[in-house]
């Protein structure tokens, strides 16, 4: 019996859609020229930003040439044309004069998220905000409070990759594109049927032995 169980388990896996198991990336280009207004400064960096699940993100910022150590970095609110107020704390949350060295990174929560006037209020709705490119990564100094550094942060698209050549057995790709038109519903209610279908016929095997 735990067999059985352990096999629709994993089937029920299987069949599960892949975006429900997707690790969603995020990154942005850091620089002077991306403030608003343009800050001169010989400063550039780069943020990733992972979301792993609904109650929290992880990322990593670099960056190098500021004009000095980093006193507070986080995800902000606001287009890319616009100075959007603070919405997710990348360093210690209310902390304006830290000393925070190239690379920052960690895991941000609900403890990290401020609401946002007339933007986000919940923190799902401050990763859904990332999801529609209205956030923006911002670095900022002691000579440039307001932000030296800072770039939108949009998806990062891993589903066409060059280095990866097509498939070359046409019958194979035939059965993809067959399954790829399958809800995973039917394919789940499938692949238990098969399953407890073998499990029957096993049994019944045993019986007759």
């Amino acid at each position: 019996m735990r067999r059985a169980f352990a096999l629709l388990a994993t089937l029920a896996l299987l069949a599960l859609p892949a975006t429900a198991l997707a690790h969603e990336e995020f990154s942005a280009d850091l620089s002077g020229d991306a403030e608003v207004p343009p800050v001169t400064t010989d400063g550039t960096g780069s943020a990733t930003v992972g979301i792993p699940d609904e109650s929290s993100i992880d990322f990593e910022v670099t960056f190098q040439d500021l004009t000095g150590p980093a006193v507070m970095a986080h995800i902000h609110f606001g287009a890319a044309d616009e100075a959007g107020p603070v919405m997710i704390w990348l360093t210690e949350v209310g902390v304006t004069d830290g000393d925070y060295a190239s690379p920052l990174s960690g895991t941000a929560t609900e403890a990290e998220f401020a609401p946002v006037e007339g933007g986000p209020q919940t923190f799902a709705e401050a990763l859904q905000a990332i999801r529609d490119g209205n956030t923006y990564v911002n670095v900022h100094t002691m000579a440039n409070m307001g932000g030296e550094i800072r770039g939108q942060l949009t998806a990062t698209d891993h589903t066409h990759d060059d280095a990866t050549p097509p498939p070359t057995h046409t019958h194979a790709v035939d059965q993809q594109a067959g399954l790829a038109g399958v809800p995973p519903a039917v394919l789940l209610v499938g692949l238990i049927g098969l399953a407890v279908f073998a499990l029957g016929l096993r049994r019944f095997a045993v019986r007759r032995a």
